[in-house]
Formats: C-alpha cells, sequence, structure tokens
C-alpha cells in the first residue's frame, strides 16, 4: 500500500485543457452536416425503394 501512494503522489498534476474556443460551434456543424447526410440517405433509400 505504501508503495501505490508514494507513486501517486510523485506525479506532477496534469495540466487543465483549454477550454474550446466558444465563438467556433464546430459540434453544432457536425450535427447540422450529420442530419443532412441521414436525410439523404433516408431520400436515396426511398427513391430506390419506389422504383421497385
Amino acid at each position: 500500500m505504501h508503495r501505490r501512494c508514494s507513486r501517486t503522489a510523485a506525479r506532477p498534476p496534469r495540466p487543465r485543457q483549454a477550454a474550446p474556443d466558444p465563438g467556433v460551434p464546430v459540434l453544432d456543424v457536425v450535427a447540422i452536416l450529420g442530419i443532412l447526410a441521414v436525410f439523404a440517405v433516408v431520400a436515396l433509400i426511398a427513391k430506390g425503394v419506389e422504383k421497385l
């Protein structure tokens, strides 16, 4: 037990990661592109089923 405690105590603390810039809505853009891609795939499937 002593080794485990001394080993973890010797590690330096991790620096905090910088928060993403709120001016760049990257996740919003990715979500919108994903939704558009899903609609495009559904439209292609519907068109293919219509031709059957």
